[in-house]
């Protein structure tokens, strides 16, 4: 099956991903230590659920939250403390309940946004307690926080 990605130029797929994507949309995408995540071993990458929280002021950058399927007891506590718990009976998109890192924002570009997949939204109330959540954290700056608007 081609994908409409597949058919546009990597300029008009990036445009396209641009007008599309907004706060609180959910996509599976493929990380790595670029945005700060750690590859299991023997891998580059790993799928993880993203949450948009905010762009960049030239729109090339997404800021937000990754989705975890359980608390990673090898993380500082300062980690473990930031994790919002969300249910999977409310966002059937996830596989069971789960939880929202909100210890630290990560960073997305579009220019693999073929490679996104849309999984669905975050309700605008939990969207609002993950920003005010992150916006608390002692693990991110202010500069980094306005970077998106946050």
């Amino acid at each position: 099956m081609t994908k409409l990605f597949d058919l546009l130029g990597k300029e008009e797929a990036e445009a396209f991903a641009r007008k599309n994507i907004q706060v609180g949309n959910v996509y599976r995408i493929k990380m790595d230590a670029r945005n700060g995540i750690i590859p299991k071993a023997g891998a580059t990458s790993r799928n993880k659920f993203f949450i948009v929280l905010g762009f960049d002021d030239d729109g090339n950058v997404y800021g937000g939250v990754i989705i975890n399927s359980n608390i990673n007891p090898n993380v500082p506590q300062s980690v473990k403390d930031w994790q919002m718990p969300i249910k999977q009976s409310k966002y059937p998109f996830l596989e069971h309940d789960s939880y929202v890192d909100c210890s630290k924002l990560k960073c997305a570009s579009p220019e693999r946004f073929g490679q996104w997949k849309y999984l669905g939204f975050m309700e605008a109330a939990d969207v609002s307690l993950i920003r005010e959540t992150v916006r608390s954290s002692p693990n991110e700056t202010k500069a980094h926080l306005a970077m998106f608007g946050l």
